[in-house]
């Protein structure tokens, strides 16, 4: 089932992913490029929100989980490879990623905690004057004076712009190096969370961050996807109790499982509520 995703990866503590204007914009087409990856597998994953900083990366996607982290996934490949290749060495950090599901109620304030990272962080600029974030492109309905559509340009000139011999559609705007995001980002879909441009701003401009996601960037809150701790919840069921299913443990049961796969995946609670069907509150303080 589709639903939307609060993806990013963790902060580099010693190196940095995007040095330059000119990382910034490969970064930005790498977004793009990794649409394209998606659907060329099969996958359909719609980005709603996007920021760069200089040692991590936020998205807002829409999509299946499995599809949403393979998308990141290949993001943080192709990004890797980018950086071994055009600076000339490797990346020494690992880049660690988790996506958390986001109901539909919360999706705006999702938004504007991805779109704030540049002013969180103390950054000399507003959220929407920050050219690395989908902010940037949010309700505008300009383009810019100077461009082209990709179906101008020859194989050769796009995969130049994109570092990728991936075909890219023909409708896509290009401008100088880097893709116009509206081309590959749903604008639309990410301005429909809010009343009107003022409720929008207003959120924008006056630090209405969503706090849950902060405790979800702090460090050791990374999580597997659920699929995953699901399967290894149903080992401990089978192993521990001889149920083939955690719907058929009881509560006291299924809290026993929390236990151990706190204890073995580093879980955090939210996950283990999901997956386990247990209040958030009981297992907050579980050890």
């Amino acid at each position: 089932m589709k639903s939307y995703y609060h993806c990013c990866s963790k902060g580099l503590a010693r190196e940095i992913l995007f040095k330059s204007d000119e990382e910034f914009i490969a970064g930005i087409n790498r977004i793009a490029i990794c649409i394209v990856l998606s659907l060329k597998a099969g996958r359909s994953v719609a980005v709603l929100a996007f920021c760069l900083m200089d040692n991590h990366f936020h998205f807002i996607l829409y999509g299946t989980e499995a599809d949403c982290n393979a998308y990141v996934a290949d993001y943080k490949k192709l990004t890797a490879m980018w950086i071994s290749k055009h600076r000339g060495t490797a990346l020494m950090e690992k880049i660690e990623t988790g996506c958390w599901f986001v109901p539909q109620y919360k999706l705006g304030e999702k938004i504007i905690y991805v779109l704030r990272n540049p002013v969180a962080a103390g950054l000399r600029v507003t959220a929407q004057g920050y050219r690395w974030s989908s902010a940037y492109y949010m309700f505008n309905d300009w383009k810019p004076d100077s461009f082209v559509m990709a179906s101008d340009l020859s194989a050769r000139a796009l995969n130049k712009i994109f570092s990728s011999r991936e075909t890219v559609p023909g409708k896509w705007i290009i401008v100088g190096k880097m893709v116009w995001p509206p081309s590959f980002f749903n604008v639309k879909a990410a301005e429909a969370p809010f009343k009107s441009i003022g409720s929008f701003m207003f959120d924008l401009n006056n630090g209405n961050i969503d706090k849950e996601a902060e405790e979800e960037m702090m460090e050791g809150n990374f999580s597997l996807p659920d699929a995953e701790v699901r399967i290894r919840a149903v080992q401990y069921g089978i192993s521990n109790f001889r149920k083939d299913s955690v719907s058929k443990c009881s509560a006291d049961e299924r809290l026993k499982i929390a236990r151990l796969l706190k204890a073995e995946l580093k879980c955090n609670a939210k996950q283990l509520a999901r997956v386990l069907r247990l209040n958030p509150e009981d297992l907050r303080l579980l050890t």
